[in-house]
């Protein structure tokens, strides 16, 4: 398990940012990178782990219920609870509340840089875990639609890499052209989550 080693170091090294969240950012978000004083601040997790002799992580189609984020897809997780003595526990608990990871199992690497979303106004800050095995997971019904698995090799390779129109859910009648990571016509990652890859890929960039 040398890599999680190697990642580890890289964690705990000056991070790529914003730099590299931009290469996968709405083209309006230059304007909303700066969180206001009354922002809300959340946790997600970035679970890391090898099977079929790839790495892999987790990503969820958030249940259609209205709200901001309703249907897109994203890492596990949510906002900070007042019980929640930090950020990481946040997204250890949420972890374990929306796909049943259990949180004893996680190993904490580190985190990447917290990326501001201004439609529901949270400073989220990404949590990179690792498990040894994935031994079951089951999606919350009330938040979690489906619990996707995708190997970092499929995340990351350039082809799915694209130029996409999406649609907030809050506003389904304004469009916008925006990078995606095209994984399937059902399964397009953007936005924050998009931004929180592209940051993951390049502190992974030189990790084999």
């Amino acid at each position: 398990m040398m890599l999680i080693e190697l990642i580890k170091e890289k964690l705990s090294l000056p991070l790529p940012g914003i730099d590299a969240q931009m290469r996968m950012a709405p083209p309006i978000r230059h304007r909303d990178m700066q969180a206001p004083d009354d922002v809300r601040l959340g946790g997600v997790m970035i679970l890391l782990y090898h099977v079929d002799e790839q790495w892999n992580t987790l990503l969820i189609r958030r249940t259609e219920d209205g709200h901001t984020h309703s249907g897109q897809i994203s890492f596990p997780g949510g906002k900070k609870d007042s019980s929640d003595p930090d950020l990481l526990y946040t997204a250890i608990r949420e972890c374990e509340e929306e796909i049943g990871v259990r949180r004893q199992d996680i190993e904490i690497l580190g985190s990447l840089t917290p990326v501001y979303i201004p439609p529901s106004n949270f400073l989220v800050t990404p949590v990179v875990g690792f498990i040894k095995s994935l031994q079951s997971y089951k999606a919350s019904e009330q938040e979690v639609e489906e619990i996707i698995q995708v190997p970092l090799d499929v995340l990351f390779h350039p082809e799915n890499k694209k130029e996409h129109e999406v649609f907030r859910s809050d506003r389904k009648d304004l469009g916008m052209k925006t990078p995606v990571y095209h994984l399937d016509p059902s399964i397009i990652v953007w936005g924050a989550t998009a931004m929180m890859i592209a940051e993951l890929e390049a502190v992974l960039g030189n990790v084999e």
